[in-house]
């Protein structure tokens, strides 16, 4: 299986991107991994299985994502039918509302969101990516 990890440019959302393509290489998958911050071309899905999507959660209540989220995604490739993940760090009352914010965002682009999850630590990041 072939997945893309694309997140946010934070410190805590990257390193959990990066333990989560180490768990999902020790599992025998490929992986790449991008931040919205990369610029180097339009991002196409047709050739990845799986396509994950990470925010950190903004606010304490009301739940926002990373601005660039939404943006990076309108400028991917061949979105529609694939298959995707949304994932956030939480944060108090807001991490549910910001998960739902990525999932809108991946199912407006026509994106089939098979699972969703929030990650507090690497630990946790790397077991997740190892169960893909």
């Amino acid at each position: 299986m072939k997945v893309l990890v694309i997140h946010a440019q934070d410190d805590k959302i990257t390193k959990i991107a990066k333990a989560m393509v180490e768990g999902i290489v020790n599992n025998g998958n490929q992986a790449d991994r991008i931040s919205t911050s990369d610029t180097g071309g339009l991002v196409n899905f047709h050739s990845y299985d799986l396509v994950l999507v990470g925010s950190p959660t903004k606010g304490f209540f009301k739940g926002k994502i990373d601005e660039n989220i939404k943006p990076f995604l309108g400028q991917c490739k061949r979105t529609v039918g694939k298959e995707a993940v949304a994932f956030v760090t939480p944060r108090g009352f807001a991490t549910t509302k910001a998960l739902k914010l990525v999932m809108a965002v991946l199912e407006s682009l026509g994106c089939i969101v098979k699972d969703f999850v929030s990650l507090s630590t690497v630990k946790e990041a790397r077991v997740f990516g190892g169960k893909l």
